[in-house]
């Protein structure tokens, strides 16, 4: 493989050394652009590259390449999927118009089918098996089967094992848990007898004689509960067994206590355990591959593929001896982007097109890979780097471009010695960003924030307490001016909370943080759960449920009670007087005479056709929702909801859409009712320069900010061996083989938060699996810890507060748990090239309550209220407006009027269109030519025009041709030495309306103009079109200052030419 792999860490300029790369291939002659395939983590990056390189190529002069630029396949690896699969449909044994499930759209469909394998009884089973191993006992860490069963589904496709190897996993699975237990002995309803026996015995001798205390008392009292559980229910779940192996009573009841105890501890040995942990897994084993594989036959039966089904066809695809020679011909370059990110299934697709490919660039950073949990592994990416002889000097990324000076350095410090073995060059970097060309009111970049509780009594322990300090404490510091200078910006500015990042562990730590900055008067930019909860959000709804359905009164009440002011004893007093007054139920419901209720009423009557995202807009605007919310506070966070809501209301219709049912309100309403049940109802998310950005730290990855806040320091070690896992059974990876030599684990915890102290645990911790375990999710501490400290521009400040980083002494201290951080007056711990990066301290104090703070009402802009219905006048201004108010007096100019008449009597409404377009064929040769049309020409033209206007008639060119001959040096001798302009177009805005017209033939002089209209109308309705001249004749003088302007209407009928003079009558115009 002719892998070039370059190192790009953080903020190392990625981006720029990506497109040079490609676009000094594209101008030497190396790549063709229709021979590139680049793929990218994102679309956005995709764009962002597509558009840089062709930027580049056109300020190079290189405009061919940057036009076939558009040939090449660059965007993520699923567009990318998606393009090959439609070219080698038939190879791929799908249809050229393939239909990919959005995914979105993925889950409901999957859930579908599991609930057609998914019997009352497996049900029943599953959750009685999770209640026995006490998946739901443990309310900080509950174990939902279904969330395992839909996580064991992802993993299973997205590392494409078949269904044999779904299988070997269910019993290794099992083998290996039950290799920490006992063998089983006896049988369980022996177990129950002794417990039983034991429990009673216990309780008989408790408490000890002169024994009082405290920890006795409890243990006599849990012991109670228990055995009244075992008599209710007639077993005690595994956790209660845990619990009882280490109760632990008054030094004189222990001897009374301790077969008890000892019994329970013997658990291990139970066969019921074994048979229930069993039982488990193979359920969830099962269940998963019967649910894939009727998931499967609905796809099929449907003609449908989702993403992972597109990569491993096209991983199949690949293998195809046809397909590979024809993309040989073809692919001069594969450019992969953000490799540590890819999961095995696209790992393997990546190296098989990059063993056909004439060149293949990688650009990542493995210290960046953090998506462990979407399936990237770090050993993947290592074992190819390997293969690739390594990274180059050259193929390093020397430089920083982001942080300032300190920062790079703590990093460098920091980092180099937590990613050994990898080499210092490929983890350090320099910083461009140097002292001397900051200003002086720029601050030290590194700071320790440290928060002490002042006031009596206990210092508080809460992670609520410690949230709104840090919160009150950032406040103070925005207040008092810190000084940044964000990119892009010509000079340094006072930093606003916009410029603020807060990088947390898990979203429900975002959940708090943003609560403690509401707390302190700062927004939150952050897409929390509950939007229904939100009283925007209740009114609104209420306001759609009394739409759907007039006799809902509870949907009334709300908005009575939201939108109207009402209180709710007044609400409760109108609707006692209403159901006094109508003891019957009616179809209208309970009305109410508000004029708001008389708005919805009257709404719908319109909205019964229309869509729910236009209902929802439709309400919007007729009660002015977003005004009306302002006054409730936080009003950026209310309209950011309401926006929230209007879009929800468009994916229901798009999820409609892609899955062929209908939409209606009724529908979306039950569907952000199925939103909110699974907590999936995200609030809006405001933008505004005035929120801080709270965001975990996987989400900040790519991104970064002026100021940026790592919280959650504290935090332990979170590896261990429950759950699931993807388990090598060979060290070395196998690049032929990417997918191969692994198996899915699925270890159930039976002792829930019991599970400390036992013999089971002591196994476990004892165990390789937990060593390698703890390893890897230590190699992702740092990682993660790695992209948290690399996303701050001036300022990174680490937190601290009674409970000691351990999270950052870990990766320090390469695993142990020492302390890092210095107190005043001590030196810094980070050193670089022999320089001691400067750690500023600021300690902040604060007393057990924190008052909350009122947020700063800032006003937004908002267009004035509607002004409602009213009469407007049309846009175009038609001169019919203005008789009475203008008459005209009209003179003769000239007339081509004969004995006998002109055509021979009454010419037909055909013969007169002819004529004039005749005539204006003859002026446009005319005009251009500067001289008349010949016989030839002037005959051939008015035959034309006769038979397309005249068909069925006997028509005289002839004479159309001299009249048209005769008319022309008649207006010639008018107007002499005049430039003619034919089908001229007036336009002007006549009192905020706007008058259009065409004069068909307008003459130029030096000093005059003379407009020419051929009308079909008798000189008897020249009045008609006094308004038309007087509108005409202000446009002209207008358009032409400093000319006259005289106005004439050729009257087709008789060829006479009549000058009009319209005047306004008394006062008008």
């Amino acid at each position: 493989m002719n892998i070039k792999i370059i190192s790009a860490g953080a903020g190392s300029g990625k981006t720029h050394r990506l497109t040079t790369e490609l676009v000094e291939l594209l101008v030497s002659g190396g790549v063709r652009a229709s021979g590139v395939i680049a793929t990218t983590f994102t679309q956005k990056a995709a764009a962002e590259l597509l558009e840089r390189v062709r930027v580049a190529l056109l300020e190079a002069g290189r405009s061919r390449e940057a036009d076939e630029l558009n040939n090449a396949l660059i965007g993520t690896v699923h567009s990318l999927g998606v393009r090959l699969l439609k070219r080698f449909a038939y190879e791929a044994g799908v249809s050229p118009e393939v239909s990919i499930i959005a995914e979105e759209d993925q889950q409901v469909l999957f859930n579908q089918s599991l609930a057609t394998v998914l019997s009352e009884e497996r049900v029943q089973h599953l959750e009685a098996l999770s209640a026995r191993l006490g998946l739901t006992m443990d309310p900080f860490q509950k174990t939902d089967w279904r969330r395992t069963l839909k996580e064991m589904t992802e993993l299973i496709r997205s590392n494409g094992f078949e269904p044999a190897t779904v299988e070997r996993s269910k019993q290794l699975s099992i083998e290996s848990l039950r290799a920490f237990l006992d063998p089983p002995r006896g049988e369980p309803s022996e177990w129950q007898k002794r417990l039983r026996e034991l429990l009673d015995t216990t309780l008989q001798n408790l408490p000890a004689p002169d024994d009082d205390t405290k920890k006795t008392r409890q243990v006599i009292d849990e012991l109670e509960k228990l055995r009244t559980e075992l008599k209710n229910r007639g077993e005690l779940f595994w956790p209660h067994w845990a619990k009882i192996a280490k109760l632990s009573p008054g030094t004189k009841s222990r001897t009374a206590c301790q077969p008890l105890t000892e019994f329970a501890r013997q658990v291990t040995a139970h066969p019921a355990l074994h048979a229930d942990l069993e039982a488990f897994t193979a359920a969830l084993f099962d269940l998963a591959r019967e649910a894939l594989d009727e998931f499967e036959r609905y796809k099929k039966e449907h003609g449908l593929i989702d993403y992972t089904d597109m990569e491993a066809l096209v991983n199949r695809l690949l293998d195809q001896p046809p397909v590979r020679e024809v993309l040989r011909a073809e692919l001069d370059l594969l450019l992969v982007d953000e490799f540590q990110d890819t999961n095995p299934l696209q790992l393997a697709l990546f190296l098989k097109l990059a063993r056909i490919a004439r060149q293949s660039i990688w650009v990542g950073d493995p210290k960046q890979s953090i998506y462990g949990f979407r399936g990237a592994e770090p050993a993947l990416m290592q074992a190819i780097i390997e293969q690739a002889g390594g990274i180059r000097p050259g193929n390093i990324q020397r430089y920083s471009w982001r942080s300032r000076q300190d920062l790079v350095h703590a990093a460098n410090a920091l980092f180099c010695s937590a990613f050994s073995p990898l080499p210092a060059e490929q983890v350090a970097l320099e910083p461009k960003r140097l002292p001397r060309d900051e200003p002086p009111e720029m601050e030290e970049a590194l700071q320790r924030w440290h928060f002490e509780f002042r006031g009596p009594g206990r210092p508080p322990r809460r992670q609520e307490w410690f949230n709104k300090a840090l919160a009150n404490a950032l406040h103070r510091r925005l207040e008092a001016g810190w000084v940044v200078w964000p990119k892009g910006e010509p000079a340094p500015r006072p930093a606003r909370p916009g410029d603020v990042a807060i990088l947390c562990r898990t979203n429900f730590a975002c959940q708090q943080m943003a609560e403690a900055l509401h707390h302190a008067g700062l927004e939150a930019a952050i897409a929390r759960t509950g939007l229904l909860e939100t009283a925007e959000a209740r009114f609104l709804l209420a306001a759609l449920k009394y739409i759907l359905q007039q006799s809902d009164s509870l949907a009334l009440a709300e908005f009575l009670l939201l939108g109207a002011g009402w209180s709710t004893s007044r609400i409760i007093e109108e609707r006692l007087r209403y159901l006094e007054r109508q003891p019957q139920p009616s179809s209208e419901g309970w009305q109410v005479d508000h004029p708001l209720i008389d708005t919805l009423n009257r709404l719908r009557e319109r909205v019964a056709e229309l869509s729910a995202s236009e209902i929802v807009q439709q309400v919007l605007e007729a009660l002015q929702v977003q005004r009306g919310v302002i006054p409730w506070g936080k009003a950026a966070q209310r309209l950011a909801n309401l926006d929230a809501l209007l879009k929800l209301a468009h994916d229901y219709e798009e999820a409609c859409t892609r899955l062929h049912t209908a939409a209606s309100l009724g529908g979306f309403l039950l569907y952000l009712d199925d939103l909110h049940s699974q907590d999936a109802d995200q609030q809006g998310s405001s933008d505004s320069p005035e929120a801080v950005r709270v965001l975990t730290y996987h989400k900040s990855k790519g991104l970064e900010w002026p100021i940026v806040l790592c919280h959650g320091l504290e935090k332990n070690l979170r590896g261990d061996v429950w759950g699931l896992a993807i388990v090598r059974e060979r060290k070395e990876v196998d690049l032929d083989d990417v997918l191969g030599h692994r198996w899915l684990r699925l270890w159930t915890n039976p002792f829930s938060n019991q599970l400390q102290k036992t013999t089971l645990h002591a196994r476990i911790t004892a165990s390789a699996a937990f060593t390698e375990a703890r390893q890897r999710e230590r190699a992702e501490e740092n990682r993660l810890l790695y992209v948290g400290f690399t996303r701050a521009r001036d300022y990174l400040v680490l937190p601290t507060w009674h409970q000691p980083p351990t999270w950052l002494q870990r990766v320090y201290h390469q695993g142990a748990e020492n302390p890092v951080l210095p107190d005043p007056g001590q030196p810094s711990p980070f050193r670089w090239q022999g320089r001691e990066v400067p750690i500023a301290f600021r300690r902040f104090e604060f007393e057990a309550e924190i008052p909350e703070e009122k947020p700063v009402q800032r006003p937004l802009f908002h267009l004035p209220p509607p002004a409602g219905p009213a009469q407007h006048p049309p846009l175009l201004l038609a001169p019919e407006e203005f008789l009475g108010r203008v008459r005209a007096r009209g003179d003769t100019r000239f007339t081509l009027q004969t004995d006998p008449p002109l055509f021979g009597g009454e010419p037909s409404p055909g013969l007169l269109h002819a004529w004039r377009s005749l005539l204006s064929a003859a002026a446009t040769h005319l005009s251009t030519r500067h001289v008349l049309p010949s016989e030839k020409e002037l005959f051939a033209t008015a035959e034309g025009l006769l038979q397309r206007h005249l068909p069925d008639e006997e028509a005289h060119p002839q004479e159309l041709c001299r009249l048209t001959r005769r008319f022309l040096e008649a207006l010639q001798a008018e107007a002499p030495l005049a430039r003619w302009l034919v089908a001229y177009p007036l336009q002007r805005w006549w009192e905020e309306r706007l008058f259009q017209a065409q004069v068909d033939l307008l003459l130029l002089q030096e000093k005059s103009c003379l407009a020419v209209q051929h009308v079909t109308d008798g000189v008897d309705r020249l009045e008609e079109w006094a308004g038309w001249c007087w509108l005409c004749r202000q446009t002209l003088e207008v358009l032409w200052p400093g000319r006259t302007v005289r106005l004439a209407l050729h009257f087709l009928h008789t060829g006479t030419l009549v000058e009009i003079h319209p005047e306004p009558v008394g006062a008008a115009g």
